[in-house]
């Protein structure tokens, strides 16, 4: 296994440990990592699984686009422009299948195959969590899998993890991951998840980190609590806050090495941040998508939903700017994070939270 401190959490090493000597577990900052419980046979399974251990050339982007869909009920399924669920609808239509993070009635936060499009809108939002990919490596068993057109969509680290999962003959899977900030700690979550309920006294059904009803950018959250829908500017989220002041982010995260424009991807997703210098007046505050095509596969892909956009090409380095510096370098880690990460589990949760009512 790789330091600790780089470790992503993917789970792939625990899912190929022939003698199930590793499994996945949350440690105290609420993130989980890899754990013998049982005899290590040394059969290096694990090694060759992880991600991190390779140094696989990563392929520049050949073409790179600012898009949004032409339709707002679209744009309204995603965070930024609307073009992964564009992706997904004719992965879909064409008989695939495809793969992303959804919230469980739980609340946690795991990844979902989906065959239909009536099941796109659970997987198509943006979640502030850190998901769990353990269905996906149990779905990489099924060997029709490697027989239909899947898409697979996820953060730099897990798509990463997934192509070294499964090898040269992908089959008909394609890769996109997105612009990532970071990770935050799905224990953290959990809790405020709990918080929330006990606060407006009902299940919480439903959380949208990024509604853009209010055509802001996505600058607003929505719950579904009780019977109640809730909403509030995403910036008064304290959750939110510590995400965005960068406390609860995984160790990996400051530490990267994915932020650049050359991944392990064929496709990579985001938000547009700095359109309005790139392009003026083409944003109109429902999101627009930085789309960067890697390979032949997500060039294609691609081609085959751009008609249902409006669309312009671009450079690389208009999209990795001062607005978007995660194509450039890692997020830099908090002074101060492993005092507040320290805390959350030693006080009340809500006066751990009252420790971002400032930041």
């Amino acid at each position: 296994m790789v330091e600790r401190k780089l470790c992503t959490g993917c789970g792939a090493c625990a899912a190929v440990c022939p003698g199930g000597a590793l499994r996945m577990e949350e440690d105290r900052e609420g993130f989980l990592y890899p754990a013998l419980e049982a005899a290590c046979t040394d059969c290096a399974l694990c090694r060759e699984a992880c991600p991190l251990r390779r140094e696989d050339p990563a392929p520049s982007p050949a073409a790179c686009f600012g898009a949004r869909a032409r339709e707002d009920r679209v744009r309204l399924l995603g965070s930024s422009g609307g073009i992964f669920p564009l992706l997904a609808a004719r992965v879909l239509a064409d008989g695939g299948s495809v793969w992303g993070a959804a919230m469980d009635p739980d609340g946690v936060v795991r990844h979902r195959e989906i065959r239909s499009p009536e099941d796109l809108p659970a997987i198509a939002r943006t979640k502030y969590v850190q998901s769990d990919l353990a269905a996906v490596w149990e779905g990489l068993r099924d060997p029709a899998a490697r027989g239909r057109p899947v898409l697979f969509c996820g953060t730099p680290c897990q798509a990463d993890a997934v192509r070294v999962r499964l090898g040269e003959d992908r089959g008909g899977w394609i890769l996109a991951d997105l612009i990532c900030y970071g990770v935050p700690s799905p224990g953290i979550w959990r809790r405020y998840g709990a918080w929330l309920e006990r606060r407006y006294r009902g299940p919480l059904h439903s959380f949208s980190f990024r509604d853009k009803r209010n055509r802001d950018s996505g600058r607003t959250c929505a719950a579904l609590i009780g019977e109640k829908e809730l909403v509030w500017p995403l910036d008064r989220d304290l959750y939110c806050r510590s995400y965005f002041s960068r406390v609860n982010l995984r160790p990996s995260c400051f530490r990267c090495r994915y932020c650049t424009p050359a991944r392990g991807s064929d496709i990579t997703l985001g938000d547009f941040w700095g359109i309005e210098t790139v392009r003026p007046g083409f944003d109109d505050g429902m999101g627009c998508s930085a789309v960067l095509c890697r390979t032949e596969a997500g060039e294609a892909l691609w081609r085959r939903v751009r008609q249902e956009t409006e669309w312009f090409a671009c450079g690389v380095e208009e999209i990795a700017n001062d607005s978007q510096p995660r194509l450039r370098e890692p997020t830099a880690e908090r002074p101060g994070r492993g005092a507040y990460m320290a805390l959350w589990r030693l006080l009340p949760f809500s006066l751990w939270l009252r420790l971002f009512r400032r930041l």
